[in-house]
């Protein structure tokens, strides 16, 4: 993406990481918070792949296919491999969206397809973007308290499924710290330690930059956010 791109974007922060690291609950807390305007990828996505499938066969054969064969029968290494290519795929599709919505107020855009990769040649600052990455133990933890995944017990295999599940999102999860780390933009590791409260302040202040002055924005004597 070159500088046009960027200047496009400018209006759009962005919070990225691996599946059961509080990204959603964040999200929503600081978009009630300063009335942001919000763009939730997993939302996106069956009619983003649906409009991938008239072009690309891959995208196709996923539609139709079981959730044994989407879910049970592959090794996490393949299930991390489609998905990180349907998140180039499906970038220009965002943006595109993205570009779409009113600058006023700003967008605040989450989910995972939003890795460090993909985002870098969009980012007019770095602290424009930040990540959240799940400790194994409390991805377990997260995915056992919601019954994740949700289709396991439409699968031959839940358990397998499952393990699928955890370790594809896993290697996403190490694949993500490496690229922010390489890029030095902000990534924090989720490990129950911090509430869901504290995650969303850290990046309240993270997007402080931003925020300033947008509309709901505490005063300097009103800053007990959350």
């Amino acid at each position: 993406m070159d500088q046009k791109a960027r200047r496009a974007l400018s209006h759009v922060l962005w919070i990225g990481g691996a599946t059961d690291a509080g990204k959603t609950t964040a999200s929503q807390a600081i978009v009630d918070r300063y009335g942001l305007q919000l763009y939730n990828y997993d939302r996106h996505d069956l009619p983003q792949l649906t409009r991938l499938a008239q072009t690309k066969p891959r995208y196709r054969a996923f539609l139709s296919a079981s959730l044994d064969e989407r879910w049970v029968h592959p090794q996490p290494e393949e299930l991390l491999q489609f998905l990180v290519r349907g998140f180039r795929d499906r970038f220009p599709l965002v943006v595109k969206d993205l570009l779409a919505l009113s600058r006023e107020p700003m967008v605040l855009a989450e989910g995972f397809g939003f890795t460090p990769e993909l985002l870098s040649p969009v980012l007019s600052n770095k602290r424009q973007a930040i990540w959240l990455v799940p400790t194994e133990e409390f991805k377990r933890e997260s995915m056992k308290r919601r019954n994740k995944p949700s289709f396991r017990d439409q699968v031959s295999d839940p358990e397998r499924a499952t393990r699928n599940v955890f370790r594809r999102d896993m290697l996403l999860a190490e694949r993500v710290k490496a690229q922010a780390q390489s890029r030095g933009l902000t990534i924090y590791e989720v490990d129950g330690a911090r509430s869901a409260q504290e995650i969303a302040t850290l990046i309240e202040h993270h997007f402080e930059p931003f925020l300033h002055g947008t509309r709901g924005a505490p005063s300097p004597h009103d800053r007990h956010f959350l």
